[in-house]
């Protein structure tokens, strides 16, 4: 009796596809946008305030101390949706679905060389798999935030590079382009929304490269090699771009005035001075301020507002350290110059900031202040011995998190705050609603019975889920380990080398992006594990453990 294969025809396969889509849309129609006017200035306000200028033809606004201090693709995209009149929360998950069917077709090569039909019920269930991953509707995918899209350019950059690595090797005769565009597209996107993106995504970029790049050469496919700049030359227009309009409209030629140029330079030079603190997650403790205030006179009229204002130091101090953490005090310092008027233009800031820099590195260098590091431009804490074991256990808490997809909830529980007029405001601009309405004698949200049922049915999904993706994603690091056994050796080819690297560098990455942002936590904020910041991570393990399944978890024929 033959096994029963099941087999979908193209016209089915697109129906079908048009199904799920509607089905994931109709499920996003259900939930609300939780907004805190007044209670997120460095976040949601920052973007939702960049994108009305930009649609008043204004570019980001007057300048302030916010004003270049993040990537800001994600109120480009919101001035977008404005214009088109596209509602928020239904246009992020179009744009999370286009990247999951991307991904679906990227490694449908590895399992449509024998037999189409059959080939489409995979595709058909890897974008399923993807475009109903929990996590993407996740609580923090209602913010009015940059991480609403960050996954899904993400994953088009994945998908991109995957499919233009697998075609190279099984179908070399079609073009490469597209997906290379498609790479181009999500890496200048997600490289312009975080600051972070960079380093974690260009290293994918380069290893795809550098390996696509020999198999070409091989086959003397010298037209295919050329075209593996296209990422990179879309990278650079896009950073080009906003730079340009940067220096344009504030004369700084630079997309951020945070974690580049002379900002960066002076925080790495105050987290130079040695210090007596060993209370964890503080980069510039108070001991360490005072000596810079005492070598440095251009800081002393921020000491005021650092050591003293009661608002600066209830916004951003932490009470349990009686000090600013890591993670809070370059806001802190940033505000207390904005108070001394030290940002009345992006230029005047750049010198303050160059001058407490080079003063400071002089005198560290002269042994004036006392140095724990060498010169560092960066916003970010040193990396020393004393933050691996730390580093070390989130990391593999922040793996386990996704895996189990904990903090994957498709609501909000806490309820929106602001006045009739900020809502009205915000949906005017976002054609969506918001939870703002209570519960009867509470101030927790309130949803509808059908919003309920919804909601169940989708956490009903995350349990599910939870299971599959864990007990896939081990079995596929099994087998593909299994590989490496003496017994499993075969002739090497690229055809079996680059879909196992492949699956290796998407395996590596998901981890570097686990042991990123561990680091971040330990060192600078101390929040506890984030699902908004691991969110990039769940598709790439989706796409490991089931391709990994399908190209190694079947049982091998046995030649007699």
């Amino acid at each position: 009796m033959k096994h029963f294969r099941p087999r979908l025809s193209r016209r089915a396969f697109w129906v079908l596809c048009a199904l799920l889509v509607c089905l994931r849309l109709a499920l996003t129609g259900f939930q609300q946008v939780y907004i805190w006017v007044g209670g997120s200035p460095l976040d949601d306000e920052l973007m939702f305030r960049a994108a009305n200028h930009i649609t008043a033809g204004q570019w980001l606004g007057a300048y302030d101390y916010l004003t270049l201090s993040k990537a800001m693709f994600f109120p480009v995209w919101l001035a977008l949706l404005h214009a088109l009149h596209l509602p928020y929360l239904i246009s992020g998950a179009a744009l999370w679905c286009g990247a999951a069917l991307l991904a679906a077709f990227a490694f449908s090569t590895l399992w449509r060389k024998k037999d189409t039909e059959q080939g489409r019920v995979l595709t058909l269930g890897l974008f399923a798999a993807l475009a109903f991953l929990p996590s993407s509707w996740a609580a923090y995918t209602l913010r009015v935030y940059r991480d609403n899209i960050f996954p899904a350019l993400c994953l088009y950059f994945f998908a991109g590079m995957a499919g233009m690595a697998l075609r190279a090797v099984f179908t070399p005769e079609k073009p490469l382009w597209p997906w290379l565009a498609a790479a181009g597209a999500g890496l200048a996107c997600g490289y312009l929304d975080r600051e972070d993106a960079g380093l974690f995504l260009l290293p994918f970029a380069a290893a795809a490269s550098v390996i696509v790049a020999v198999v070409l050469a091989g086959k003397r496919c010298w037209k295919a090699l050329a075209a593996q700049v296209i990422p990179y030359v879309m990278l650079g227009v896009g950073v080009l771009t906003f730079c340009t309009l940067n220096y344009t409209h504030y004369g700084v030629f630079a997309l951020s005035d945070f974690s580049e140029g002379s900002f960066a330079a002076a925080m790495g030079a105050m987290m130079r001075v040695d210090t007596d603190s060993t209370a964890p997650y503080l980069s510039v403790p108070a001991d360490a301020r005072e000596k810079i205030y005492d070598a440095v006179p251009e800081l002393e009229p921020l000491a005021y507002w650092l050591e003293e204002d009661a608002q600066l130091q209830n916004d951003f101090r932490d009470p349990n350290l009686d000090d600013y953490r890591a993670g809070s005090f370059y806001w802190a310092i940033r505000r207390a110059a904005q108070f001394e008027g030290i940002y009345a233009d992006a230029k005047t800031a750049d010198a303050y900031w160059q001058t407490v820099a080079d003063k400071i590195n002089a005198a560290c260098d002269a042994g004036t202040l006392p140095s724990r590091t060498g010169r560092r431009v960066a916003t970010s804490q040193p990396i020393s011995a004393a933050y691996v074991p730390s580093t070390l256990a989130e990391t593999w808490n922040g793996f386990w998190h996704v895996l189990s997809l904990r903090d994957c909830a498709p609501y909000e529980t806490l309820r929106s705050i602001g006045t009739e007029d900020d809502f009205a405001a915000w949906s005017g601009y976002l054609h969506c609603g918001f939870n703002s309405a209570a519960n009867a004698g509470e101030d927790t949200p309130y949803y509808s019975p059908y919003q309920k049922a919804v909601f169940a049915v989708m956490q009903g999904w995350t349990r599910v889920c939870s299971i599959l993706l864990t007990v896939g994603v081990l079995c596929a690091v099994l087998c593909q380990l299994a590989e490496l056994l003496p017994q499993r050796r075969q002739k090497c080819t690229a055809q079996t080398v680059v879909p196992w690297l492949l699956l290796f560098g998407i395996f590596g990455i998901a981890l570097l992006r686990c042991a990123m942002i561990a680091f971040v936590e330990v060192s600078s904020f101390g929040i506890g594990t984030s699902t908004m910041y691991l969110a990039t991570v769940h598709p790439l393990l989706v796409l490991y453990a089931f391709a990994g399944l399908l190209l190694y978890g079947r049982p091998r024929k046995i030649d007699k």
